[in-house]
Formats: structure tokens, C-alpha cells, sequence
């Protein structure tokens, strides 16, 4: 009887541990789902946020950034809210973490989402005040590793700081108004220069020379004193600032960054001068991430990293892969308390869980693009020129 008994024990033994490696290696998998918008208005910041997702997975082993196997999943956000919330709750279907979508109302209706499945939100673009407040009503799972509106002012008012600008435009993007519109309150707030006027040029689908006949108006109210400020990160920007040029326009360009932010794209263009703003440089080096990501974009995918919803899109997947403690709610209590390494610097979260943007150890960077190079303007310490008037 014996000599039965031992065999079987030994099965159920070994299928215990079977299913046991099996439980321990599912435990050890993270999946992050990546919302990016291949398909739309903002179909262009879409390639470079999920080049930059899959890029961050590729890194994460690479420099072993997490105790977990990362696997990154994408699901197309698109160009509204519907798209963006059904892309969520398809993600929250497998993946632990979801981070992603590109505007602000898409970003709304994915923390709602997010509050909804009990899944952690990380917001890499979007940058409305609306999600800081849906944390102070009780939503946990969201966190922004982006810049909040009011930085996106912060930074435009440091830029007319140290242009010494006495009169600026704003030049808006209508897909994007609320944003704008948010961003032009918080620096006008901080700004003694005066504003000379305010207009918003709608997207090539709506209106295909809208952006020309805008660039026009402008270029006949403002001179070679006046900041134009563009609020636009989008392709039609560089149309706009051509079209602008043409017209005769002679004032100081600062841009919002993205496509303008990028020097291949600037060359192509010919576009001489332009003042940028942008989360991290390559010659603007925050932590040992920061070349690894622009030098490893640039041999994988063969062109420039995206300086903004790329590059915070990459940290916030980094943020995921070093936050996860295997279930959500001991994640949250690490994203709330720790000290997370992205391309752009170190992050940590404030109490309505947006990264601390403006400390020493991270800050945006305000750069301009001239004859050909770039040189940056801001932060101070790592400084290389002033800024350069027509």
C-alpha cells in the first residue's frame, strides 16, 4: 500500500510546485498599457509616444529598472474622449498599469475610467487642472508625471523673464484651447510684458489655410520687439511660422516644443531661429537615462526623439516598471511616497499626485534653436547662451 501512497505523493508534489512556478512567474510580469493616438488630429505625437513606450520596455531590462518582466501593450487613443476611454477599458482587460492618451479631455475621461476599473493612471501629456482635482475628491489611481497647466506657464513667463520681452502674442491652437487658454492665464499672471493680442488657428481638417490667414493678422500686429508665443506642438506650427515669415512677420518665436522642438525638423524647414521649450534635451543631461533615451531613439527608429510626449511618455512607463509592489494599492502608496529615475529627471509626486516639476532635480528646459544648433537658455546651471533677438 505504501509503494502506491509514495508515487502519488510525489505527482501532487510536483504539481504543486509546478503551479507554484507558475503563480511566482505570472506574479512576476508587469503589463503597462500605453494610450497613444495613431489615428487622428494628433496622429503625429502618437508614433513618437509609442516608439517612446516600447523603447522604455527595451531600457528597463536593459538597466534593470524593475523587479518585474515589463511587457508594453498599445491601444490606439485616437483624436476624442469616446476613443480614448475605449481604448482604456480595453487596456484594463490585461494590463496592470495604463498611462498615455493625449489631451486633456481624453485624459479626463481615463482617470474616470481609471477611479472605475482600479487601475493605476499615469497622465504623460495632458495637462489640465481638472485631474489635481479629481485626486483632491478621492480619485487615488491617478498620477501626472507631466507638466500641471500652470507649469506649462511658469516656463513661458521664464522665457519673456529672460528675454527681457516688454510685449508678447499668444497664438493658439483651437484643438487645443483649453490647454492654452489655461497655460496663457498662468503666465500672464507672472508677467509684467504686455499682450498685444491673443488668436487661435484651427486644425487642416477644419480649415486647410486657416493657420495662413492667421500668420497674416499676426504678422501685421507685431514687430521685431514682440514675443510670438505658439501654443501649437503640432505640424501645422511649422506651417504657421513660415507662413508668418512670408507674411513679413519679424517677431521672436517661442514655441511649446514638440515638432518645433526638433532640429531635423527645424533644418528641413529652414527655419533659422526659434526659442523652444521641451522636458529634456540631449545636451541638457538630468540622469544617465537622459543620453541613453535621444542616442537609442535616434539608432532604433532613425530620427530625432520627441522631446516632450515621447520622452515623458518613456519616463512614464519607467515610473510604472519602478513603482509596482504587485497590486495597485501598495503601488500607489509607493508612488506617493518615493523617488522614481526617468530620462528627464527624478520624479515624486505631490499630494494631489503631480510630479513636483520646477525643484533642482527636475525642471523643463527653454533652448534655442540657431544657425543650426542648440543652445539652452534655461535652467541656469546649465545654461549656454542668452537669448538671441532678430
Amino acid at each position: 500500500m505504501m509503494k502506491k501512497i509514495i508515487p502519488i505523493l510525489l505527482l501532487i508534489a510536483v504539481s504543486v510546485a509546478i503551479t507554484g512556478c507558475s503563480q511566482e512567474a505570472e506574479k512576476r510580469t508587469l503589463t503597462v498599457g500605453v494610450i497613444v493616438p495613431e489615428t487622428g488630429i494628433f496622429s503625429p505625437a502618437g508614433k513618437a509616444m509609442k516608439n517612446a513606450a516600447y523603447l522604455a520596455e527595451e531600457h528597463i531590462k536593459k538597466y534593470g529598472l524593475s523587479e518585474y518582466q515589463v511587457r508594453v501593450v498599445v491601444a490606439d487613443g485616437g483624436s476624442t474622449p469616446e476613443q480614448a476611454k475605449s481604448a482604456f477599458m480595453e487596456l484594463a482587460k490585461s494590463a496592470d498599469v495604463i498611462v498615455g492618451a493625449y489631451s486633456s479631455d481624453q485624459a479626463v475621461v481615463c482617470a474616470e475610467a481609471a477611479k472605475e476599473t482600479g487601475k493605476i493612471y499615469i497622465v504623460s501629456v495632458a495637462s489640465t487642472s481638472q485631474l489635481e482635482r479629481a485626486v483632491k475628491d478621492g480619485n487615488r489611481y491617478v498620477f501626472r508625471n507631466a507638466y500641471n497647466t500652470t507649469y506649462w506657464g511658469v516656463l513661458a513667463g521664464e522665457f519673456l523673464e529672460i528675454s527681457r520681452a516688454e510685449k508678447f502674442y499668444f497664438v493658439g491652437y483651437d484643438p487645443l484651447k483649453t490647454f492654452n487658454q489655461g497655460m496663457l492665464k498662468a503666465f500672464e499672471e507672472k508677467t509684467n510684458a504686455e499682450k498685444v493680442g491673443e488668436i487661435y488657428y484651427l486644425s487642416t481638417r477644419a480649415s486647410p489655410n486657416d493657420y495662413a490667414v492667421k500668420a497674416e493678422q499676426v504678422a501685421g500686429e507685431t514687430d521685431k520687439r514682440t514675443v510670438v508665443i505658439l501654443g501649437d506642438p503640432g505640424a501645422t506650427a511649422v506651417q504657421f511660422v513660415k507662413a508668418y515669415r512670408q507674411a513679413g512677420g519679424e517677431g521672436l518665436i517661442y514655441s511649446v516644443g514638440g515638432v518645433l522642438g526638433l532640429p531635423k525638423t527645424l533644418k528641413a524647414v529652414k527655419i533659422d531661429y526659434i526659442a523652444f521649450q521641451s522636458a529634456g534635451l540631449e545636451n541638457a543631461e538630468k540622469t544617465d537615462l537622459t543620453k541613453a533615451y535621444f542616442n537609442d531613439y535616434r539608432e532604433r527608429y532613425g530620427e530625432e526623439a520627441n522631446n516632450y510626449a515621447g520622452i515623458l511618455t518613456y519616463d512614464a512607463v519607467l515610473i510604472a516598471a519602478q513603482a509596482w509592489k504587485g497590486d495597485s494599492e501598495s503601488t500607489i502608496r509607493n508612488l506617493e511616497t518615493g523617488e522614481f529615475k526617468g530620462a528627464a529627471g527624478i520624479y515624486r509626486f505631490s499630494s494631489n499626485h503631480q510630479a513636483l516639476w520646477g525643484n533642482d532635480r527636475l525642471k523643463g528646459v527653454i533652448a534655442e534653436y540657431l544657425d543650426g544648433r542648440i543652445e539652452i537658455l534655461y535652467p541656469e546651471e546649465l545654461r549656454t547662451s542668452d537669448v538671441t533677438w532678430p
